[in-house]
């Protein structure tokens, strides 16, 4: 399970360095039939493909929006339910944490709820001087991760707290 969070944090830390600013209009964003909505400055780019994990290849979908040097990311997948069953919810979410945090530093972890489910909350310090944010919750075998990442102080930010606000779990 580690691999699938690590791929969202590779592709928000691809990003570069810089960027001009750009005017936001922010959108919601909500997959007809998945399961969640949440506000982004600009329209997601949807990208999905299948990575290989230890349970076999697990599509994932994320939408994503790279502002340079800030990027906001939204992803689900779905686990076979045999990856996770008889599981300790609250183990499979330690493991997702920590394939989240991997080298990094963990600053802060709040265990909350999202939409009645168990979720968390994690602020993450990188070697290259960025933050990640995130927030992750699963409801079954569906996971839900919505991630800001950015420069070290970001996180305190109006859009970054705007993103992470605006993440529910609503009817499929």
């Amino acid at each position: 399970m580690r691999l699938l969070p690590r791929l969202a944090i590779a592709i928000a830390l691809a990003a570069p360095a810089a960027a001009p600013a750009q005017a936001q209009n922010w959108v919601e964003h909500k997959p007809e039939g998945i399961g969640y909505r949440i506000e982004m400055p600009a329209a997601p780019k949807v990208q999905s493909r299948d990575v290989p994990t230890a349970v076999g290849p697990i599509k994932t979908t994320m939408a994503v929006v790279d502002r340079g040097a800030v990027g906001f990311i939204v992803s689900h997948n779905d686990y076979p339910a045999g990856a996770i069953q008889g599981r300790p919810l609250s183990d499979v979410l330690d493991g997702i944490r920590n394939g989240q945090v991997g080298a990094h530093k963990l600053r802060n972890e709040e265990k909350i709820t999202l939409g009645g489910q168990p979720a968390r909350h994690l602020v993450i310090d990188t070697a290259q001087g960025q933050v990640v944010v995130s927030r992750i919750v699963m409801v079954e075998n569906r996971l839900f991760q919505a991630i800001y990442v950015g420069p070290r102080g970001g996180e305190d930010g109006d859009d970054a707290k705007r993103f992470m606000a605006s993440f529910q779990l609503v009817q499929r």
